[in-house]
């Protein structure tokens, strides 16, 4: 009787080619890195917090050595260049200057001259390159997280979203009594703005279209959770745009007259009916609150009176500031939105105040490879943070400036001093390229003869002359190396700029979630408060009599010096 095995040859050699499948299947995976990813850490909340406090308690120990006494931040106000890495700073810098009419290699952005800096380690959890609801959740709430999830630690799940939750610095701040506010040029239900106050497994939920039918009776969308939900019900101010998500829109209103494309521009309308503009007009209704759609709106607020502004000037996204309607019908500018907020915000007598500051649209130009675009946001958002140093005070306030990510740009080639920032990068009688390029996106096919991607083709590397294109128009694109609809973001560090109380914390190169423990530390507000003697109301009052004493001996010792010099002088004259 023959074995067993061999009854069946024929399935025997299915099972044999199917291990082999299965083994060839693995090796593929294991070349593409599905099987090499292995976080030495547990990644949840606690690891991370346990993570920001051990730094931050590093940091401190160097001041204890230089015998720096503690400080009290009043107020917070950090920017995000949504997308702006080094070379977008850099760029951005030579951009400035030279719309001003200078070289642009010596210009200064209004935030370089801050006394300290650091780097920001950018990845999520789940992903080297990250993206914005992964890194804002970070920054915000102190816990890095998943990439593509707000407000939530890494745990999250479709059924555990309340275990998950993770609060935010606008938490922080108003459980503190401080004031609170957005500013941004995206949806303020995009992934940065909303990280502020939203808790969601998955970032495109901006408005209830977004959510399967399965789950919409579990999950709220963002727009909703912004107006229902504290801590975005009880914020004082709240600029941006994304009126499709609250079911306001005005499609009347002025847009854009240029087709941007690109995965950035798709919107998300209501279908539930509701109107949440109106809904949250009518919780405030009998109070000093008023609501904006364009900039004539916003200027005729009374910003010293008024408790609560909401403000959404586009059905979308707003308009990159190059081709923004300035007009009074139009939108506002970034630093005039800031402007605004901060007057809100500032009230005598207050516990003080918490912003967040968006430009937003920095990385949805990178994202088509419209260069130009991208610094044009950079110096805005420049722009927005001079506005606020002279409108705060830095003895009192914390600002903060950085970045969630960088993007997939080079500043490349040898360029002349001076020469134009969008010009051409190679030396004179050389073939000609540009300055700045992609490693990816749809920059790609703009460059190329047929405008299409031929896989195989012949001419899959004939190029279009950069000479030869239109490089003045509003949508031109900078070159890419690979062909993708969207262009990536970059995963490298970015900087951190700080001034104020709490900027000497900003120094060396940290995980990205730190940022959160600067804020939390510095204004007294959340986990880190607790490490802060100078939250102690008794060691303020001590530092203060002792600063008066101090000035009380200053003023003695000046005495004595005046007395003393004028005794001389009497016996000087009296001598000769």
């Amino acid at each position: 009787m023959a074995p067993r095995s061999c009854v069946a040859p024929g399935r025997c050699l299915l099972l044999l080619l199917s291990g082999l499948l299965f083994v060839l299947i693995c090796d593929i995976d294991r070349v593409r890195g599905a099987a090499v990813y292995k976080s030495p850490n547990l990644d949840d909340a606690r690891y991370w917090r346990r993570y920001a406090e051990s730094y931050l308690k590093k940091v401190l120990t160097y001041d204890e050595t230089r015998r720096m006494t503690p400080s009290v931040a009043k107020n917070v106000i950090i920017f995000v260049g949504d997308g702006m890495g080094i070379a977008s700073l850099s760029t951005g810098r030579i951009f400035k200057g030279q719309q001003a009419g200078r070289s642009g290699e010596e210009e200064q952005l209004s935030f370089d001259m801050f006394p300290n800096t650091g780097m920001s380690k950018t990845y999520n959890t789940d992903r080297q390159v990250p993206d914005s609801a992964g890194t804002a959740t970070a920054m915000f709430s102190g816990v890095k997280t998943k990439y593509g999830v707000l407000g939530v630690d890494y745990t999250i799940t479709e059924t555990n979203l309340e275990a998950a939750k993770v609060p935010s610095f606008m938490e922080w701040a108003q459980a503190e009594g401080k004031r609170t506010g957005i500013v941004t040029t995206t949806r303020i239900t995009h992934a940065t703005p909303a990280a502020c106050f939203a808790h969601t497994i998955n970032r495109n939920y901006e408005c209830d279209a977004k959510i399967p039918a399965p789950m919409k009776s579990r999950v709220k969308d963002i727009a909703r959770q912004m107006i229902e939900d504290a801590p975005g019900k009880d914020m004082n101010v709240m600029l941006g745009g994304g009126r499709n998500c609250y079911g306001a829109s005005i499609p009347t209103h002025r847009t854009s007259q240029y087709p941007f494309q690109g995965a950035m521009e798709k919107t998300c309308l209501r279908t539930d009916g509701r109107n949440l503009v109106e809904e949250w007009l009518q919780r405030w209704n009998g109070t000093d609150a008023a609501y904006a759609w364009k900039t004539s709106d916003l200027r005729s607020v009374d910003l010293g009176r008024v408790e609560h502004l909401l403000g959404l000037f586009a059905d979308d996204h707003m308009s990159y500031d190059t081709v923004r309607d300035r007009s009074e019908g139009g939108e506002p500018s970034l630093s005039e939105m800031t402007e605004a907020a901060i007057k809100v915000l500032q009230r005598p007598g207050s516990a003080g105040f918490v912003l967040m500051v968006e430009g937003g649209r920095i990385d949805h130009a990178h994202h088509q490879n419209h260069a130009h675009l991208a610094l044009a946001e950079v110096v805005e958002l420049d722009r927005a943070v001079e506005t606020a140093l002279k409108l705060v005070d830095l003895d009192e306030t914390l600002i903060l400036v950085t970045a969630d990510h960088s993007h997939a740009m080079t500043f490349n080639g040898y360029p002349d001093r001076g020469n134009d920032i969008l010009g051409f990068g190679n030396r004179p009688n050389a073939t000609q390229y540009e300055t700045i390029t992609y490693a990816n996106g749809p920059g790609f096919l703009q460059h190329r003869w047929n405008d299409t991607l031929l896989e195989g083709a012949a001419d899959w590397a004939t190029w279009v002359k950069v000479d030869q294109l239109n490089r003045s128009e509003v949508t031109y694109r900078h070159l890419s190396a690979f062909p993708l609809g969207d262009e990536t973001h970059g995963g490298e560090d970015v900087a951190v700029f700080a001034s104020g109380p709490g900027a000497n914390l900003v120094r060396g190169t940290f995980e990205q979630n730190y940022i959160a423990y600067v804020m939390s530390y510095a204004a007294c507000m959340g986990p880190a408060k607790r490490l802060n003697v100078a939250c102690d109301d008794g060691f303020r009052r001590d530092v203060y009599q002792a600063s008066g004493a101090s000035r009380g001996l200053a003023v003695h010792s000046i005495a004595l010096v005046i007395a003393l010099n004028a005794a001389v002088g009497l016996v000087v004259r009296q001598l000769f």
